[in-house]
């Protein structure tokens, strides 16, 4: 029995920038792919393979790889969890506050009247 071993969609995209290093799209779809998937660093590091192995696709790297680093941060921006107010307890309090005052005044008037 034979068992298929699947292969890894990052290494066929990758294999696709390869063959067609000039073209935007076979870029844009590898990055996409590592996005999807989260796998952010993986397309770091074969840029930076690049980068380092050979000089005449260097600069292209380079921009390629300050394009992750764009991505990356906006991931980071995205998922960051601002800091916590107190505006919605503090409109809360101040709600029940004047619902209370409302409340006592009416029974005010109700024990005045009778």
């Amino acid at each position: 029995m034979l068992l298929s071993c699947p292969v890894d969609s990052i290494e066929e995209a990758w294999a696709q920038v390869e063959a067609e290093w000039e073209s935007e799209e076979a870029h844009r779809r590898f990055v996409g792919l590592c996005v999807a998937l989260d796998r952010l660093p993986d397309a770091g590091k074969r840029y930076r393979e690049v980068r380092e192995a050979d000089p005449s696709r260097r600069e292209d790297a380079i921009k390629r790889i300050d394009t992750l680093i764009a991505l990356a941060t906006q991931q980071l921006q995205d998922t960051r969890v601002g800091p916590v107010t107190n505006q919605h307890k503090r409109t809360l309090t101040w709600a029940a506050f004047f619902i209370m005052l409302v409340l006592m005044g009416a029974g005010l008037l109700l024990l005045m009247r009778g």
